[in-house]
């Protein structure tokens, strides 16, 4: 449940930051996501090691982030064909992408979470 809560707010700064980069800053699709990508990873990250998994909060916050970032990059690879799937068959207009993004984010979600539970922040 912890875990779904940080992921949401994740989620938020994810598409937030991608609204900005594609709609506002006219950046195209898949460098707007990247970009996001990483900014929400960073976010999931403080989030998981401050509220869902307190217990590994004596780890070292560096090696602790490479890690979830590692994960986060193996998680990307579902979570970015199944948002350039979607943009395939949405195109990119008006909410198309960011219904990509959902699509992808979901689609990345579940090996997120079972690596970062195991090995990012083991019990």
């Amino acid at each position: 449940m912890k875990f779904g809560m940080v992921g949401s707010i994740g989620f938020l700064a994810d598409a937030g930051l991608f609204s900005l980069l594609f709609y506002l800053g006219d950046w195209a699709p898949l460098p707007a996501r990247v970009v996001a990508f990483l900014f929400a990873a960073t976010v999931t990250w403080c989030g998981n090691r401050c509220f869902t998994f307190t217990h590994c909060q004596h780890v070292a916050k560096g090696k602790q982030w490479l890690k979830f970032i590692v994960v986060a990059l193996l998680s990307a690879i579902p979570n970015l064909i199944v948002f350039n799937l979607a943009l395939l068959v949405l195109g990119t207009g008006g909410i198309a992408a960011l219904v990509a993004l959902a699509f992808g984010v979901l689609a990345g979600m579940v090996s997120n979470f079972l690596l970062s539970s195991r090995w990012v922040f083991p019990p």
